[in-house]
Formats: structure tokens, C-alpha cells, sequence
């Protein structure tokens, strides 16, 4: 999926209140109660690697995230590296708590870093969605992305194969 940011962008508003913003190393605490399945040392690796995550607080507690990447773009679930353009951003990891699904909290975090990343002079949000998972592309859409491609990962064995569609798009 891919949205453009010389585009308009769709304003997205969450049905409970939200102050939407970039975590830091001070942030780990909190990022620790929100996805406590999460290695704390691989989310300060990401942290000082260039990842940028993207977090909605509600009553002080972090209830959305999604990360971002501008180089070395990886696939988790197919993995493999997505080639990134100059001026790409990669979306990856978006993750809501249980108790806050279906608020629109993903398009609002998308909306807002689209915002965070145009004004910044990325032209492009791209994001890999598993075809099955169906809800994922709901908020993504809501925030202006379109389906851009697919990719596809073949192995056998050892050997392996990256497969990379990208359908022609208005740029």
C-alpha cells in the first residue's frame, strides 16, 4: 500500500481523545506496559537505529503505535527487504491494544505522521499488509493510502525469492 504525500491527505479523527506523538528513550516504560511481548533492548536498538515510532496516549497510557523507517526497510512476516526509493518512509509494526480496536486510532496515527513525514519532504508512505489480514487496510485507506503492488517471498529449502509488483501510479 502506498499513499502520497503531494496529495491531499484525509483528516482521520479517533473516537476517544488522543494526543498523537513520537516516543523517546524516556518512553520505554510506557511502550513496556503497552506491549510487554516486546523485547525492551530491540525497541531502544530501533530507537537509535533512526525508527521512529508513533504512539497515541490516552490518560497517559499508550493505547496505539506504529513504527516508520526511511532505509532498510524490512518485511517481518515475508522476511525480506522492501527496496526503498529516496524519499520512502515505511510503516511497519502498528499494534492497538485490545480494549481500543475499531476507534480509528491506526488512521488517526497514520493521518498524523503522513503530516509528520510530508512536512519533513518524504513523498511516499508505503506499508506491507498481509492479503489476509483484512482490517489492516481499513485505516491505511481511511488515511489516503491505495494498494500500490505486492511482493511475494518463494523459498525452497535454502534458496529464496523476492517478488516485487509495483502498479503504475500517478506520481
Amino acid at each position: 500500500m502506498e499513499c502520497w504525500l503531494d496529495r491531499w491527505l484525509p483528516e482521520v479523527s479517533p473516537r476517544v481523545p488522543v494526543r498523537i506523538g513520537l516516543i523517546t528513550a524516556d518512553d520505554l516504560p510506557a511502550f513496556a506496559r503497552f506491549r510487554p511481548e516486546v523485547d525492551r533492548a530491540a525497541i531502544r536498538e530501533r530507537l537509535e537505529q533512526g525508527a521512529r515510532c508513533f504512539a497515541a496516549w490516552h490518560e497517559g497510557q499508550i493505547v496505539h503505535a506504529g513504527w516508520a523507517v526511511t532505509r532498510q526497510a524490512r518485511v517481518e512476516f515475508l522476511d525480506c527487504e522492501l527496496p526503498l526509493e529516496p524519499g520512502d518512509v515505511f510503516q511497519f509494526d502498528s499494534h492497538t491494544a485490545p480494549a481500543f480496536r475499531g476507534l480509528d486510532l491506526a488512521g488517526a496515527r497514520v493521518a498524523w505522521m503522513a503530516r509528520f513525514y510530508r512536512e519533513a519532504g518524504a513523498r511516499r508512505l508505503l506499508a506491507v499488509v498481509w492479503s489476509k489480514n483484512t482490517r489492516a487496510f481499513r485505516p491505511l485507506e481511511k488515511a489516503g493510502y491505495r494498494r500500490g503492488g505486492s511482493i511475494r517471498a518463494i523459498r525452497l529449502g535454502p534458496w529464496r525469492r523476492v517478488i516485487h509488483r509495483r502498479r503504475p501510479s500517478r506520481q
